[in-house]
């Protein structure tokens, strides 16, 4: 027994390592990880260091950078990963270094670090909207996965109704998966 307790900590090290941010993301050097937290005042200081994510409505190639649209959702404070059951709280612009191929952005999660350098106006649909302009350092394009997965099973439950403990309301050849999706 003694002589597995010191691969226990190794272990607990492996599963932290699963949950750490991409290089660059870290969460300790931004000063602002939610659009919320953006005020009046960090526009023109142009010294805050940002982390947002989201998903990509837009993006066109410019002459020596990509301009990115982002609908913006908060993300995990651990993987800096987008929280996909999360509700939007605005949006944002990014401009990424060099030609990154806009069609291969449309439609996908992405985390970006870099400095609040300012505002933009632009329009969504008919209405005016005031981006915020994020120059970005780091970018990590996430990847969705649609996973299956079974409920837990009611069989041991004595509280299920209508017939208690042993019961089982579906077959369990029969039983349906749900589908979650994921980011990696």
């Amino acid at each position: 027994m003694m002589k597995k307790l010191p691969f226990l900590p190794l272990i607990a090290l492996f599963l932290v390592g699963c949950v750490s941010p991409p290089k660059g993301l870290e969460k300790d050097q931004f000063t602002i990880q939610s659009f919320d937290r953006i005020e009046a005042d960090d526009y023109t200081c142009r010294c805050k260091k940002v982390r947002l994510g989201g998903k990509v409505v837009s993006a066109v190639a410019l002459k020596d950078k990509t301009k990115v649209e982002v609908l913006s959702l908060p993300i995990s404070s651990f993987s800096a990963k987008p929280v996909l059951s999360s509700v939007t709280d605005g949006r944002f612009i990014a401009y990424l270094q060099g030609f990154v191929d806009p069609t291969g952005l449309k439609d996908q999660y992405i985390t970006v670090a870099g400095l609040l350098t300012g505002q933009e106006t632009g329009k969504v649909d008919e209405a005016d909207y005031r981006y915020p302009v994020i120059e970005a350092t780091a970018v990590k394009q996430w990847r969705l996965v649609q996973e299956y997965y079974y409920e837990a099973d009611d069989w041991d439950s004595p509280f299920y109704r209508p017939f208690g403990w042993g019961w089982r309301h579906r077959s369990f050849w029969h039983a349906e998966p749900r589908v979650r999706y994921n980011l990696y």
